[in-house]
C-alpha cells in the first residue's frame, strides 16, 4: 500500500488520493494472484491509475529529496527510503500481472486471436496480439506450410477482418493450441447463497454444491463465470 505520510515534514505526496490508490492496489494484488492460478486470461484489470500514480510519487520522492531539512535530514531519509521500497513493492505487482497476461497470450496466441471477442483485453494487448500472430504465421508459411498441399495449410487464423465470431464457431476443427480450461484448481467460495454447479459439469465428480467459505478442488470449466465476478477466490 501507499504508506501514509502524516509525519513527513512535506504536503507533496498527501496531494495523491491516497486512500483511492490504496483500494486500487488492494485490487492489482487481488487480480495477479488470480490471473497467476487461472489457466485462462482473465478480464482486464486497468492498471493506469496505479501507472500513473507510482510514476507521479516517484518524481515527487526525488524532488523532496533536494529540499530534506538539515535539522532532521537523517529521519527524513529514513521515512523516504521506507516509501521507495513500498513504491517497489508495488511496481512489482504491476509488472507480475502485465507480464503474467503476455506470457498467456504469447503461448496460446491463435487461440486467443480467434476468439478475441470473448476476452475482455486491452488496446495495447490486442495490438501486441495481432503483431505475434501475424509475424507467426508468416514464420510458419514461409518456413514450413508453403511446401504443404493447399488444403492443409489452414492452421486457423485470419489475418483480415473476415468475422471473427464465425471463424470461433470452427475453433474445435482446428488444431490451435488452447488453455486447459478443465484442470483443477482450489476456490475459497465468497458468495453468500449456495449455488449448485452440479449441471455443468464435465462429470458426476464434478457436481457440487458450493457455499460460502467453501474451500474445493473443482474443474476451472464449471466455475470460470465465477472468478470475474469474484463469486470464488483461486487459492
Amino acid at each position: 500500500m501507499i504508506i501514509p505520510t502524516q509525519d513527513l515534514p512535506f504536503n507533496s505526496l498527501q496531494q495523491l488520493g491516497q486512500r483511492d490508490i490504496n483500494q486500487d492496489v488492494f485490487d492489482l494484488i487481488y487480480w495477479v494472484q488470480q490471473e497467476i492460478l487461472s489457466p485462462e486470461l482473465l478480464p482486464y484489470f486497468d492498471v493506469s491509475k496505479i501507472q500513473d500514480t507510482l510514476k507521479g510519487q516517484m518524481e515527487s520522492i526525488q524532488e523532496l529529496k533536494k529540499d530534506l531539512s538539515k535539522h532532521n535530514k537523517q529521519r527524513d531519509t529514513q521515512y523516504l527510503t521506507l516509501h521507495v521500497i513500498e513504491l517497489e513493492r508495488i511496481q512489482y505487482f504491476y509488472q507480475q500481472y502485465l507480464r503474467t497476461r503476455m506470457q498467456k497470450l504469447i503461448s496460446n496466441a491463435f487461440y486467443y486471436y480467434n476468439n478475441i471477442g470473448e476476452y475482455q483485453i486491452s488496446l495495447k494487448e490486442k495490438d501486441f496480439l495481432r503483431t505475434l500472430v501475424e509475424k507467426q504465421a508468416d514464420y510458419l508459411f514461409t518456413n514450413c506450410l508453403q511446401y504443404y498441399q493447399k488444403t492443409q495449410r489452414n492452421f486457423g487464423v485470419k489475418l483480415d477482418n473476415q468475422n471473427l465470431s464465425q471463424q470461433s464457431q470452427q475453433d474445435d476443427k482446428i488444431n490451435v493450441q488452447k488453455p486447459d480450461i478443465n484442470q483443477y484448481v482450489v476456490i475459497h467460495v465468497n458468495t453468500s447463497r449456495t449455488i449448485h454447479i452440479g449441471s455443468i459439469a464435465l462429470s458426476e465428480n464434478d457436481s457440487a454444491l458450493v457455499s460460502y467459505d467453501d474451500i474445493k478442488q473443482l474443474s476451472y470449466v464449471i466455475i470460470r463465470f465465477m472468478v470475474p465476478i469474484k463469486s470464488v477466490t483461486l487459492i
